[in-house]
């Protein structure tokens, strides 16, 4: 996929009123937010060495404000128990998006990380009551909210689920077509191996 290289950065700024416990119940609001940015830079590097564009937006840090925003903890419990698969996570997309009116998906493409990157897109209208359908579906899923970034043409969430960490992006460009994204990457150890011997040997995810 290509598009303008245009970033979605990294860096979270505290929500007034926010929460100051993370969603373990534990530590300040200064760590929650320290670990969500550490999250999101994960995620941005592994997708910005692996060459993956997400609706012209490629993603990678940027030292620049972002505009991002800590989102207030959830009162839901977080996921508990094994670490969700990838087809168990692809299956909260399709159920999340389906719960919001969105799809049928674009055709999946493979990845050469199989088991670590899991997808899922749509080239759609998404106004913002099938937005805010689409993130209460993946909440009620365990997905619990990080950060949120609004800036135009981008609109974007953050969210995690154990070693999961997703990226739903909102793209509409004026002379192109609405895109939508779900994008999650694994953060465990295995996974964390295979994106670096990825990134090493300079294969991209598409």
């Amino acid at each position: 996929m290509s598009g303008t290289e245009n970033t979605v950065e990294t860096e979270l700024e505290a929500e007034p009123g926010a929460e100051p416990d993370g969603g373990s119940g534990a530590g300040t609001g200064a760590d929650r937010g320290a670990r969500n940015r550490k999250r999101l830079k994960a995620t941005a590097v592994v997708l910005a060495g692996l060459g993956f564009v997400i609706g012209g937006s490629l993603l990678a840090p940027d030292p620049e404000p972002s505009g991002w925003v800590a989102e207030p903890v959830s009162p839901k419990p977080p996921h508990s128990g094994p670490e969700p698969t990838v087809e168990q996570v692809t299956v909260d997309f399709e159920a999340a998006t389906a719960t919001a009116g969105l799809g049928p998906a674009a055709p999946p493409r493979p990845f050469l990380v199989p088991g670590c990157l899991a997808a899922w897109e749509s080239y759609e209208h998404v106004s913002d009551a099938r937005w805010a359908a689409l993130l209460d579906g993946l909440a009620s899923r365990r997905w619990q909210r990080t950060g949120r970034l609004k800036r135009p043409p981008t609109v974007a969430s953050s969210l995690t689920k154990g070693a999961w960490h997703l990226l739903v992006v909102h793209e509409k460009r004026p002379g192109t077509r609405e895109h939508l994204s779900l994008l999650a990457t694994n953060g465990t150890p295995a996974c964390e191996e295979a994106f670096k011997q990825a990134q090493a040997a300079g294969t991209q995810a598409v």
